[in-house]
């Protein structure tokens, strides 16, 4: 009996935290926050430019070479958005890659045009990085031979997306995240009901148990 008491209160004080949770992220700045999900925004972007954002989504990639990008996927594995850390974040950990995240921050429009690829040249060739290399494929930090030809088909395929928009640019987008945590609640919330559901059934044998024992010494009260 002890043990069914203590198992509800512990799904109950773990529903407590995760609203808690909920309560914090609703006040935790004096914007408006947009709650949304990886599909809702990749299916129309510009809604959603220099909108400050909560979006929920599964890592399916972090940068290895210093951790500065991931990208989080939501109920189609095929589509996922570049998420960047601030300051304050830092890097993003390898280890994230398969985790549920919550991300904050603001969705980042980066409108690209022959400009803006001709200034990218110089950079390269100068040895610059930019963040409109970073697509989804992750682009490349090395500078030998093979990565110097991919950078270039980069840049050609930069050159034929301009060609072939209508406004004479195209945009990448991108979260720039202010804040992010790893989703735990649900799967905490489903062990400890697991743990709970196993301990009321353990709880009913014990009874049935004595039960069984009790009719046993009546019986052979009766006998005798």
């Amino acid at each position: 009996m002890i043990k069914k008491v203590l198992g509800i209160l512990a799904v109950a004080a773990i529903m407590v935290s995760c609203v808690n949770k909920e309560e914090k992220k609703e006040a935790c700045c004096d914007k408006e926050v947009t709650k949304v999900t990886v599909d809702q925004v990749m299916a129309d972007m510009q809604t959603f430019v220099d909108k400050d954002l909560v979006i929920v989504g599964t890592v399916n990639h972090v940068c290895s070479h210093g951790g500065k990008r991931m990208f989080i996927m939501g109920e189609d594995p095929d589509v996922a958005i570049k998420i960047t850390p601030s300051e304050e974040i830092g890097v993003f950990e390898k280890e994230l890659e398969g985790s549920h995240v919550i991300v904050k921050g603001i969705l980042t429009e980066l409108r690209i045009d022959e400009a803006y690829v001709a200034n990218l040249e110089k950079e390269i060739a100068e040895g610059s990085d930019s963040e409109a290399i970073h697509d989804h494929s992750g682009g490349t930090h090395d500078e030998t031979e093979e990565a110097k030809e991919e950078k270039k088909h980069q840049i050609e395929a930069m050159r034929t997306q301009i060609a072939e928009s209508e406004n004479g640019y195209y945009s990448q987008f991108w979260i720039e995240a202010s804040k992010f945590e790893v989703k735990e609640c649900d799967h905490e919330h489903e062990h400890v009901e697991g743990e709970e559901e196993h301990d009321h059934e353990h709880f009913e044998a014990e009874e049935h148990e004595h039960e069984h024992e009790h009719e046993h010494e009546e019986g052979e009260e009766h006998t005798h």
